[in-house]
């Protein structure tokens, strides 16, 4: 109970808009440790859960179609890296591509105050990430319960995969992307890195790396950021 009421406490900094950017950084900070030697999930996903979820994590709902990967949760402490590496300007739009139960877009919103989306095929995960969204007042945030191919990313200029797509799929999302008339960003995380950085028409910018495991999964995790100028 001691717990759950700490955190009530600070869902309540949350939607009163006391932890934004650097305040919310600093709160985390206070409580949890950010290690980036780990090799799993940590302490600091934990924390995380325990902020932005309330529930249990919802079943999916449907089939995955061949090239489409199953969720697996972004280790936090990637995510707090690369946002801290990344400037990001009045007038920004986030999105991430296959946002699962939304926890990569609600912190990108929270660390850095720009508007923030996900798209999700599942429904069940999309919506979950909604009402978690809107329980944390965060109305900057979205969720879109679409097929990435067919969504309208129109308005992003930073875009965020953590390897949900393999094959024909990926290769698709990345024409779309090119297709945008704009400069814009992309960071990837994982397997997909390797064939997004033989897209031409991207500029590496930065990349880290690190161990990964589970129970369930084993591969060399690391992000790479991109650019493309028009």
């Amino acid at each position: 109970m001691e717990k759950m009421g700490e955190f009530e406490a600070l869902r309540e900094r949350v939607r009163n808009g006391e932890c934004r950017g650097a305040a919310f950084r600093a709160m985390v900070e206070e409580r949890v440790r950010i290690d980036h030697s780990e090799t799993g999930y940590d302490d600091l996903d934990e924390f995380v859960n325990d902020l932005l979820f309330v529930g249990e994590m919802p079943e999916p709902t449907r089939e995955l179609e061949p090239g489409m990967v199953e969720y697996y949760k972004t280790p936090a402490r990637m995510v707090f890296e690369w946002v801290e590496r990344m400037e990001f300007g009045a007038g920004e739009v986030f999105y991430d591509l296959g946002s699962g139960l939304g926890q990569v877009v609600m912190l990108v919103n929270l660390l850095t105050g720009i508007e923030a989306r996900g798209v999700e095929i599942e429904p069940a995960y999309c919506a979950f990430a909604q009402d978690c969204a809107t329980g944390l007042g965060l109305s900057d945030v979205g969720f879109v319960e679409a097929d990435v191919r067919d969504a309208d990313i129109s308005d992003g200029t930073v875009f965020f995969l953590y390897t949900p797509f393999t094959g024909g799929i990926l290769k698709d999302v990345l024409a779309r992307l090119r297709s945008l008339a704009k400069p814009i960003r992309i960071v990837t995380c994982g397997p997909c890195t390797e064939i997004v950085a033989k897209e031409e028409w991207l500029t590496q910018l930065s990349s880290s790396a690190w161990n990964f495991s589970t129970g369930k999964l084993a591969m060399n995790c690391f992000f790479t950021s991109y650019s493309r100028h028009i």
